[in-house]
């Protein structure tokens, strides 16, 4: 992990309508990619996320894998959902999950909704580069 990476580290506690999210994320306005992994190991709850940026795809994918496994633990089962140059948005469920990528941040979300296909999802995490 470089220096940068560690610096923008942080834990970050996300409570959606009684569902708690937790995700770890190195994201800062000067990457050109960034990614959102998610570890998928335990449908049963919420998941946990690691939000990661890059100057190309990549990066921000290891990145995202990295911080999802700080948040999860070492048993964790991260895997990146979406990677994304604008705007990159995942919803989840206990039955599966959606991702939504847009040059907006309410239209990634509106995707990653609709890809849920649940009445059960919840907005998980969204960024814009």
């Amino acid at each position: 992990m470089t220096f940068e990476r560690k610096i923008c580290a942080a834990i970050l506690a996300v409570a959606i309508t009684g569902s708690s999210f937790s995700g770890a994320f190195a994201k800062d306005k000067e990457f050109a990619w960034g990614a959102i992994a998610v570890d998928l190991s335990k449908p049963d709850r919420a998941p946990e996320y690691g939000l990661g940026g890059g100057q190309n795809e990549a990066d921000a994918k290891e990145a995202a894998i990295e911080y999802c496994q700080e948040a999860a633990g070492k048993k964790s089962d991260c895997k990146v959902v979406v990677a994304y140059q604008q705007c990159g948005a995942y919803a989840a469920s206990k039955k599966g999950g959606g991702y939504g990528i847009n040059t907006t941040k309410k239209t990634a979300e509106a995707k990653a909704m609709s890809g849920c296909d649940d009445d059960g999802c919840k907005l998980v995490v969204s960024d814009c580069n």
